[in-house]
């Protein structure tokens, strides 16, 4: 239902270039629901106190989260930079520590898209119900990147889940 919420989407592209970042309808959610908290928070009652503490606290978290990824073949990196609260988190990785862009089918009938490095673990990018939007997102990555593409559908993955 909230296959929406913290969706990457492609920002630019370019035949050496791919840019990744959350949709803005992530801010938006996060800044609305911190608008619900506060008006909880107003009201009062020792229930909607807390309620709003943990929905304020909630949206601001949501409102405040940027991720972006860029993959950029000339440079042979993968740039990510996350921000939460407004504190910054960056990481360089070469390219040629990333093994494969896999979309699979996990329990419950969701599809996570994620990208397999050789050392150490996978960097997630995107879950959905369907898996049409992650192939897209995959097949950019793979072509920029000049990684592999693994696209496992099968219900024998998500029973080793």
């Amino acid at each position: 239902m909230l296959d929406w919420l913290g969706s990457v989407q492609i920002r630019k592209r370019t035949g050496t270039r791919v840019e990744l970042e959350l949709t803005r309808a992530t801010a938006w959610a996060g800044w609305g629901l911190a608008a619900v908290g506060a008006w909880l928070v107003a009201l009062a009652a020792v229930w909607s106190v807390i309620l709003g503490v943990v929905v304020l606290a909630t949206g601001v978290l949501l409102g405040t989260l940027r991720r972006s990824l860029i993959f950029d073949r000339d440079e042979g990196l993968l740039r990510s930079e996350q921000r939460i609260f407004g504190i910054r988190r960056r990481a360089a990785i070469p390219l040629f520590h990333l093994r494969a862009v896999v979309v699979a089918y996990r329990r419950g009938g969701l599809y996570v898209a994620y990208v397999e490095r050789r050392v150490g673990g996978s960097i997630h990018l995107d879950e959905a119900r369907r898996p049409a939007p992650l192939l897209k997102l995959a097949e950019a990555i793979a072509e920029v990147a000049e990684l592999r593409l693994v696209f496992d559908a099968t219900t024998r993955i998500a029973a080793l889940d």
